[in-house]
């Protein structure tokens, strides 16, 4: 992801109004933030063709919070790793409309994104998110006291038993990996880990809005021409049907 960003000048928080695009989990969502204020989120469990309720959500969204298309001032995007076609459809949606209207974009690791459902937790949370292919996506956060979430580990394409075994004691497990690894996570020890309710597991659009926003000054962002997911498979894997 890095090697796509590039300098801009930065703008403030206060006042800027972003548009986020979650699609990396079977739920969509999408929000519009005016700095870290939240004027609209809406969401939605795809249905049909994905992009096409997609934009609908868009339009619901920007109309809630009373604001067109050319008025937001940027875009965040979710770039993954996640469902591969979700994110093919958000990153396209959002490529399509930042270069139409010439703004620019902030990706950010749908991994980091659910992470913020743990600000304030006391325990290390390990993303643990279902790659299929007998492996999972994680990453490793902690709090940050009233700063929020910080990083541990960068995100990682591993194998679950591998990733498991090295974790320390009372870390929370977040993702629908632990569904699909249930028997190995019983295996290792249940009394290790501490499972994170559903509902935490879902990567929101309020969230990716708030973290942009919080980043914009920095003004690291990237050009919608390059703007691609991350997978996190090589490109010699094969996605086929994914």
């Amino acid at each position: 992801m890095g090697k796509n960003m590039k300098k801009e000048r930065g703008l403030g928080s206060d006042g800027l109004r972003l548009l986020g695009v979650e699609t990396s989990s079977p739920i969509f969502s999408v929000a519009v933030c005016d700095g870290e204020r939240i004027s609209a989120a809406l969401q939605m469990e795809g249905l049909g063709r994905p992009s096409d309720f997609l934009t609908d959500l868009i339009e619901k969204a920007l109309s809630s919070s009373g604001l067109e298309l050319a008025h937001v001032d940027g875009f965040a995007i979710s770039v993954g790793p996640g469902s591969f076609t979700g994110l093919r459809v958000g990153v396209t949606t959002v490529k399509t409309l930042a270069w139409a209207l010439k703004k620019p974009v902030m990706p950010v690791s749908s991994l980091e994104v659910i992470a913020q459902n743990f600000t304030g937790s006391s325990d290390p949370v390990a993303l643990f998110l279902d790659a299929r292919k007998g492996k999972i996506y994680t990453a490793l956060f902690a709090s940050d006291g009233a700063r929020g979430i910080k990083r541990l580990s960068e995100d990682h394409l591993v194998l679950p038993e591998e990733f498991l075994k090295k974790l320390s004691p009372k870390t929370v497990l977040a993702g629908d990996g632990i569904r699909r690894y249930s028997e190995l996570i019983a295996s290792i020890g249940s009394n290790k880990f501490i499972r994170a309710p559903e509902a935490q597991w879902i990567p929101l659009a309020e969230a990716l809005c708030r973290l942009a926003a919080s980043r914009w000054p920095a003004g690291i962002l990237d050009d919608p021409h390059r703007l691609v997911p991350q997978y996190l498979y090589s490109k010699e894997s094969d996605i086929t049907g994914w």
